[in-house]
């Protein structure tokens, strides 16, 4: 007999069924094809994000490309204990100011000369060598230099005359910034004469003021009047740089009756040997003729070593003073001068 054989059992994977998901198959191919859009849609906003983000310059029409804003105009940074910043000379020949006709000054004296030395405050060596000549110069003492203060207690101590060399505003600003404690154009009147007071109270035993820079305040009649009315009632005076020959700080001080003299001479805005040897002899040739001048020089090793040359020469020919002295001199002549006019 033959056998038959058993065939064994072959299991059968049932596929899932709309009974098993829960879901229609068409519900199913809809939520598939949603899917496969909401990709879709994703990558085309990823793609359209980056491009409009980063557009090829050339590809972006001109209405689109919209001004780069002005640079801002610079600011020159303020001095620094190492940095000194001195007057600004866009012109270097800067003649002296024009001469005056005035009486020659009564009595049988020499002419007078005042040098005043400006920018005080920050090169320690070279200021305590010019405090060491023998001579009555005058320091004009910037408010907030580092060393402004024990400066002018050791020019006091050694019998100096000491000034406050009074940042004013520049032509040239704020490219050219006059430093700390500086009186602007902008500034109402309570702004600038709060300043004034304040550079003023920072060094005690003043007897006058120069302006440091200025060539843009000393134009404006106005705020000259209100810087001179606080000076008037402090018993200071006025000695104008003449930073620009459009000043108007003579007439603002002749209508407050204030103090006030003019440089007549810069000494050393070219750091020259032969060129400041040769404004120190035009200082005492102005004095000559006007019976009193006024220089500025400032404190550089160049200057005091051609001061310390040439103070015999010079007081064989002049009277060296401090600048008070040369201040009662110019306002005693100008006053024979109005009279004479009369």
């Amino acid at each position: 007999m033959v056998k038959k054989r058993s065939r064994k059992p072959v299991r059968r994977t049932r596929k899932p069924s709309s009974r098993s998901t829960g879901l229609h198959p068409a519900v199913m191919k809809m939520v598939g094809a949603l899917a496969v859009l909401v990709l879709l849609v994703c990558s085309a906003g990823l793609l359209a994000r980056h491009f409009l983000r980063n557009p090829p310059l050339e590809d972006v029409p001109p209405a689109v490309q919209l001004p780069l804003p002005p640079p801002k105009a610079p600011t020159a940074a303020l001095p620094t204990a190492d940095e000194p910043r001195y007057e600004v000379f866009p012109d270097k020949t800067l003649p002296p100011k024009p001469l005056e006709k005035l009486p020659q000054l009564p009595g049988d004296h020499p002419p007078l000369v005042a040098i005043v030395i400006d920018d005080i405050g920050y090169d320690r060596q070279v200021t305590s060598q010019l405090l060491s000549l023998d001579a009555p110069l005058t320091f004009s003492i910037l408010p907030y230099g580092p060393r402004s203060q024990r400066i002018a207690a050791e020019a006091k101590t050694k019998g100096h005359e000491i000034m406050l060399h009074l940042p004013m505003e520049p032509k040239e600003f704020p490219d050219i910034n006059p430093g700390p404690g500086a009186l602007l154009s902008q500034m109402t009147p309570d702004e600038l004469i709060g300043q004034l007071n304040e550079n003023l109270d920072r060094i005690s035993g003043l007897k006058g003021v120069n302006n440091h820079m200025g060539s843009g305040l000393s134009t404006s009649p106005e705020q000259m009047r209100q810087i001179f009315s606080v000076l008037k009632k402090r018993g200071l005076y006025y000695i104008d740089s003449r930073t620009t020959a459009d000043t108007v700080a003579r007439s603002s001080a002749q209508l407050l009756h204030l103090p006030f003299a003019e440089r007549d001479v810069f000494i050393d805005h070219l750091e020259n040997d032969k060129f400041i040897r040769g404004q120190l002899r035009l200082l005492i040739k102005r004095a000559r003729h006007q019976g009193y001048a006024l220089g500025i020089a400032h404190p550089h090793a160049i200057t005091y070593n051609i001061l310390a040359e040439m103070l015999p020469e010079l007081k064989q020919v002049v009277a060296l003073v401090p600048a008070s002295t040369v201040v009662e001199a110019e306002m005693a002549a100008h006053k024979a001068a109005t009279q004479a006019a009369r």
